[in-house]
């Protein structure tokens, strides 16, 4: 019996030793054993001078995990503004630095995107998000008032300019000074 309970032991031991050796293995992002974001760039280049602009977009995604300062630098020094492309590698820049709460950064890459694609409702909330997270709650009220004006219907804007613009009834605000006052 007990030869059975210790061979049983040693299984479920080596089960969870697996999966977690398993789980680390998928956890871990494809560009530690992938290319660095200088190889990745090197290709992203070759892939716009062929003119292979989603593969150019997908590979500036990849460097952008793989090395975001390289990235950045390559953006602003390497890619031609008025292409058709620049827009939307400067908002694979501007998701990537969202996502890593860089919110400055975000922002500067949303502005960039909007000064060609002005009127892209998604990527100007995404620019408003970015003012409040930096502080700057006028300019998100004057960037959800223009979104306002291209969809009346956006949620994310009429919740946020309902909690500025309408203001509290009367007798919430009655209430909330006597529990002040106590």
């Amino acid at each position: 019996m007990r030869l059975i309970g210790l061979l049983n032991y040693i299984y479920t031991l080596k089960m969870k030793t697996l999966t977690l050796l398993f789980s680390l293995f998928l956890m871990c992002p494809l560009s530690v054993w992938g290319q660095s974001a200088d190889e990745l760039l090197s290709k992203v280049s070759d892939a716009l001078s062929e003119g292979k602009d989603d593969y150019a977009v997908s590979l500036f995604r990849q460097a952008a995990n793989a090395g975001e300062d390289r990235t950045e630098m390559f953006y602003w020094t390497n890619v031609d503004k008025s292409s058709e492309v620049a827009p939307r590698l400067a908002d694979v820049l501007a998701v990537h630095y969202k996502e890593m709460r860089n919110y400055d950064k975000a922002y500067l890459f949303y502005k960039e995107f909007l000064q060609r694609h002005p009127e892209d409702v998604p990527a100007l909330v995404s620019c408003a998000e970015m003012e409040m997270m930096r502080g700057k709650e006028k300019d998100a009220l004057k960037t959800y008032e223009k979104i306002l004006m291209l969809d009346a219907d956006n949620l994310q804007a009429n919740i946020f300019i309902g909690f500025i613009i309408i203001p509290k009834p009367r007798r919430i605000r009655r209430s909330s000074k006597k529990t002040i006052k106590r």
